[in-house]
């Protein structure tokens, strides 16, 4: 399946197929980066492995979910290189009650830069764009940085759940997009 890139004013949110996926499980980084056309970072299938081992089965079983999945947060360098400084997109296509959850990772490197602002913007309006206007974070209680991002938007916290992976998460949902004007986005 052919997934458009969903554009940014720095960067390209660029579809993580099924073979770019398998390619990041077999640490065949060669193949993955011409699947991707962008430079893979050596960690990343280790980074993204709880996020691959669900994925893939995800995208086998039902292949028009990948618009919703995983994404590429590709950078083009003023010299060409393109390569890929964090993933971001939602858990799965929109539920039964029309909400999706986003996520997303910035490579270290690029953190403090507004990279996940700009690519949460950019995928909610994307969301919206499809009908979607109700959304869902999860994050760690000590993870500063996404509840910024996160609190940029209006989002408020509905609940804590203990994640298998990833531990106690405060829950967050925001209902509507645009946000309101007494909720401008930054």
């Amino acid at each position: 399946m052919t997934v458009p890139p969903i554009r940014t004013a720095r960067f390209e949110l660029v579809s993580m197929s099924l073979p770019f996926m398998r390619h990041l499980v077999a640490r065949d980084l060669a193949a993955a980066e011409t699947e991707i056309g962008a430079i893979v970072p050596p960690d990343l299938p280790d980074t993204l492995d709880n996020f691959l081992q669900f994925r893939i089965p995800d995208l086998v079983a039902d292949p028009a979910a990948q618009p919703w999945l995983g994404r590429a947060i590709v950078l083009t360098e003023a010299d060409g290189i393109r390569r890929i400084i964090g993933s971001a997109g939602f858990h799965a296509p929109p539920g039964d009650d029309g909400r999706v959850e986003i996520g997303y990772r910035v490579e270290p490197e690029y953190r403090r830069q507004g990279v996940a602002t700009e690519v949460a913007r950019a995928l909610f309006d994307w969301a919206h764009a499809q009908g979607v206007d109700r959304f869902r974070a999860s994050i760690a209680p000590d993870n500063v940085a996404s509840l910024a991002v996160i609190g940029t938007f209006g989002f408020r916290q509905v609940g804590v759940q203990m994640d298998d992976i990833d531990g106690l998460e405060l829950q967050f949902d925001l209902d509507g997009w645009p946000p309101r004007p007494d909720r401008p986005v930054p």
